[in-house]
């Protein structure tokens, strides 16, 4: 029994937030319909115990033009992404990064749905990754509010949000959230993943 013990090895979900590796994700599209918008920029940031350790970003170039009333949302436009790699270029990059990390996300339903209509599009199976909505969350514990908006509670806890609407920014942002919000729950230090998961009350789309 020793030796079989020896060699277990826990879940991600079993972890402490200092032992996870957790994933920021945030993408700007052409539009809100995964169905027929696109990706046009990739932000994603990977740290352990809040410590930033590297980050995965770009632009990236749809297979069709940006409307103006997205770029009037994100200010990425047409000529920012003419010379970008496409999606397919890139994808496969983007898993590799997030693999074995928890992602989190402001409206995380948004970033996954994005993410899985271009592994279909590619004919890429994406993996069941463990997530939590940095929004739900936030509703979950910091309660009262007005707007539950990344870039409300931003501004309403002092967060440096950089530049509001742009994939690594917003993705930063979303981190510091998640840790703000996370400090709140008493001895947070040594709860597993799968009770942090079930505080935040994310509700994960389904495939």
């Amino acid at each position: 029994m020793e030796g079989f013990l020896d060699f277990y090895s826990p879940r991600p979900d079993e972890l402490t937030i200092g032992e996870s590796s957790i994933c920021s994700l945030d993408f700007e599209t052409t539009g809100l319909y995964p169905s027929r918008d696109e990706i046009v920029e990739i932000g994603a940031v990977r740290y352990r115990g809040f410590k930033e350790e590297k980050s995965f970003g770009g632009f990236i170039r749809p297979s069709q033009p940006i409307p103006s009333e997205a770029t009037a949302v994100h200010g990425i436009d047409n000529s920012m992404v003419a010379d970008a790699p496409s999606i397919d270029e890139r994808l496969e990059d983007l898993l590799s990064f997030l693999e074995d990390s928890i992602l989190i996300a402001h409206n995380i339903n948004f970033d996954l749905s994005f993410l899985d209509a271009a592994c279909r599009k590619a004919g890429l199976k994406m993996p069941n990754f463990l997530a939590l909505d940095t929004c739900s969350f936030a509703k979950a514990i910091l309660k009262g509010e007005r707007g539950y908006s990344l870039q409300r509670l931003a501004q309403v806890y002092g967060l440096d949000d950089g530049q509001a609407h742009r994939a690594l920014d917003d993705a930063r942002t979303a981190a510091r959230l998640f840790e703000l919000i996370l400090i709140r729950i008493p001895d947070y230090e040594s709860l597993p993943m799968k009770k942090i998961l079930r505080l935040s009350n994310t509700r994960l789309f389904r495939r």
